[in-house]
């Protein structure tokens, strides 16, 4: 796409082109910080796990003695 180059004929045009300018680059660096913050969000230890660990607690909850240690131990060697 070929630029047009703007012909400005006054100096309250220029300053009018230069705060449209000022307001679009304002919003994309605010888009920038915005994305920036949900990708930390995301990389967060929590958010990559999820609930797994709490729901295989749970599920190893109705087990008990023996039955619970195997399933722990195996747990535990497939997480290490």
């Amino acid at each position: 796409m070929k630029e047009r180059n703007k012909v400005y004929f006054t100096y309250d045009q220029i300053n009018k082109e230069l705060e449209i300018l000022k307001v679009e680059k304002d919003l994309a660096y605010h888009k920038f910080l915005k994305s920036l913050d949900e990708t930390k969000e995301s990389l967060e230890i929590k958010n990559i796990i999820g609930d797994t660990p709490t729901r295989a607690m749970n599920a190893l909850s109705v087990l008990s003695g023996p039955l619970k240690s195997a399933a722990l131990t195996f747990l535990f060697k497939k997480i290490l």
